[in-house]
């Protein structure tokens, strides 16, 4: 018989009673937790979500607690043991680097920019102080001297107005140089647009040089393209583009073959492109079909004798398939292949030759993202072009085609580019141009309103089937001081040399000039 008070056996039952309660709820949420799911094959598993710390509380586990594990004990003792858990890289939303490198090798007009030369004809030297637009900066609301745009509805208008004056002595870029004053005006237009989807964006530029001193050289210049993106799906997209480039010849062009004329005559090339663009996941494909068109006006001596042109005027139709694949984000090579058809007014020329042709270029390459600091695009390949006429030799040759952007500094920004195609002439006996072109060019902040921009270009103009080569270069500093968001001012010096092996051909140049830029 128990002798021991029943009260303490009873408190001792009670006592257990939590306890007992206490493990069997644990074991029912242990049953109840959902079993972690099992990783998929050749898919980085999913972050574990965590809440927010509260506001004002600090975080007893620091930054490592919030990014590391959900159960704090196992990140307490990560951080004091001084590990890091890594985790699984993420995927991005959009292709890397596309949009950057768009906006560098889809520049508006054909000339020695740095884009492939296809369709539009290369006239003379750019002038490159316009040659290639500076690197497009984010707007930033906080910065006193950027230009804020007209906002109209969800498209932000960016206009430019710009008169300069100076000295050119060259005007004509002619072998005996005749000096002048020169007064230039000049309006740009930029627009984006801010849109959940799709993308409307483009910059158009229009410019006139007026020579008091020597009225045979005032001439036009202008390039522009307008871009509109169309988001069909997720994975597609339907890009189009319109452009344009409108320009002058010089006197001593190989094509002309003029001593002098009563004004240059203007060169017009403008056309568009369609194209849709569809991703499988890394692989992306695209097709693009391209229309353009040149026209030449016809040259007038200064004894009226005309040179007509209408000869040179031509459309050309293309075809363009790419292909790349995205091997990890920020690095897509790719392969390209263009075939188009280039087809004239007049079946045959005034010298008689039938200039039609077919061209084929062939090109691999990479488009590559590295920490935004490296960005652009490089290919090489190899192209040809095959005339109607047999007596024209068929035009082949290697293509290196590229554009990078180096981000050196916060302040300093490198430009580098290269271009290769292949232009049509009317020289007696030559079949195309071969041109080769390459560009440099440093900005660099000296001060918020302060920048200092240095470019260069050299070419190369082979004419294939006669002897007339042309090497050139060109080298210029631009000095930009803002004083507020809509008023700056702008002085330039650029240096011009070509050497051609064509009578009369060749010319050097210096032209300074200051002028007022507006941004309303």
């Amino acid at each position: 018989m128990d002798k021991r008070p029943r009260g303490r056996v009873q408190d001792q039952s009670a006592a257990r009673r939590p306890a007992a309660l206490g493990l069997a709820l644990a074991a029912c949420l242990a049953l109840a937790e959902p079993a972690p799911a099992q990783p998929v094959p050749g898919r980085a598993p999913d972050p574990v979500p965590l809440p927010a710390p509260s506001a004002g509380l600090p975080n007893p586990l620091g930054e490592a607690g919030l990014r590391g594990s959900a159960n704090p004990a196992v990140t307490a003792r990560a951080a004091s043991a001084g590990e890091r858990r890594r985790e699984p890289p993420r995927r991005p939303s959009r292709p890397p680097a596309r949009a950057v490198v768009r906006a560098v090798t889809q520049v508006p007009s054909e000339d020695l920019r740095v884009r492939p030369i296809v369709q539009v004809p290369v006239t003379g030297v750019p002038d490159p102080v316009a040659a290639v637009p500076l690197l497009r900066r984010r707007i930033d609301p906080t910065d006193p001297y950027a230009p804020l745009g007209v906002e109209v509805g969800s498209i932000t208008f960016f206009p430019a107005f710009q008169q300069s004056v100076g000295y050119d002595t060259n005007p004509d870029r002619a072998f005996v140089p005749k000096a002048s004053a020169v007064l230039r005006s000049e309006g740009e237009l930029r627009l984006q647009s801010d849109w959940s989807a799709h993308a409307l964006s483009g910059e158009l530029r229009g410019a006139y040089n007026t020579y008091p001193d020597n009225r045979t050289a005032n001439r036009p210049d202008g390039d522009g393209a307008l871009r509109l993106r169309l988001d069909a799906a997720r994975d597609t997209r339907i890009e189009i583009e319109g452009r344009y480039l409108v320009t002058t010849q010089r006197v001593g062009s190989p094509d002309l073959n003029a001593l002098s004329l009563r004004e240059r005559p203007i060169v017009a090339a403008y056309g568009g492109t369609v194209g849709v663009v569809q991703d499988f996941n890394r692989l992306q494909v695209s097709l693009r079909g391209l229309v353009d068109r040149q026209s030449f006006d016809d040259a007038v001596r200064t004894d009226g004798t005309v040179i007509p042109q209408g000869d040179r005027n031509a459309n050309t139709y293309g075809l363009r398939l790419r292909t790349g694949y995205e091997i990890r984000p920020g690095l897509t090579p790719f392969v390209d292949a263009l075939v188009d058809t280039r087809v004239h007014d007049f079946a045959v020329d005034f010298n008689g030759y039938r200039r039609d042709s077919d061209g084929l270029t062939l090109r691999a390459g990479s488009t590559f993202e590295l920490s935004r600091i490296l960005t652009g695009e490089v290919s090489g390949g190899w192209l040809r072009r095959t005339y109607a006429d047999r007596r024209l030799r068929d035009v082949t040759g290697p293509v290196l085609d590229g554009a990078l952007i180096w981000a050196a500094t916060p302040l300093t920004t490198v430009r580098l580019g290269a271009s290769t195609g292949v232009v049509e002439t009317v020289v007696v006996g030559a079949s195309g141009i071969l041109t080769q072109a390459a560009l440099l060019e440093v900005t660099h902040d000296l001060r918020r309103n302060l920048r200092l921009t240095l470019l260069g270009s050299v070419f190369t103009n082979d004419y294939q089937g006669v002897r007339i080569q042309e090497d050139g270069y060109a080298a210029g500093i631009k000095i930009d001081y803002r004083l507020n968001r809509w008023l700056g001012l702008r002085a330039s010096y650029t240096h011009e040399n070509l050497r051609s092996t064509a009578t009369r051909s060749s010319y050097d140049s210096d032209t300074f000039l200051f002028g007022v830029r507006v941004n309303p």
